[in-house]
């Protein structure tokens, strides 16, 4: 059974470890990876447009999917 069917020792137990998957530290490294990734494409998108002396759409480039 999951964390949001079980009631009472069962619940508290699960709870318990389930809360380390959301500790500062997983999120903080899951998110500094996540920037990482995205951060070392736009550097590779912005690099190819500075090599070419182009223009690209900042906005258009920020709402597109990046997956």
């Amino acid at each position: 059974m999951g964390i949001f069917v079980v009631d009472g020792e069962k619940w508290k137990q699960q709870r318990k470890l389930a809360s380390f998957e959301f500790s500062t530290r997983v999120l903080r490294d899951f998110s500094c990876s996540v920037f990482r990734r995205n951060g070392a494409k736009w550097v590779k998108v912005i690099s190819e447009y500075s090599v070419a002396n182009g223009v690209f759409d900042m906005q258009a480039s920020h709402f597109s999917s990046w997956s």
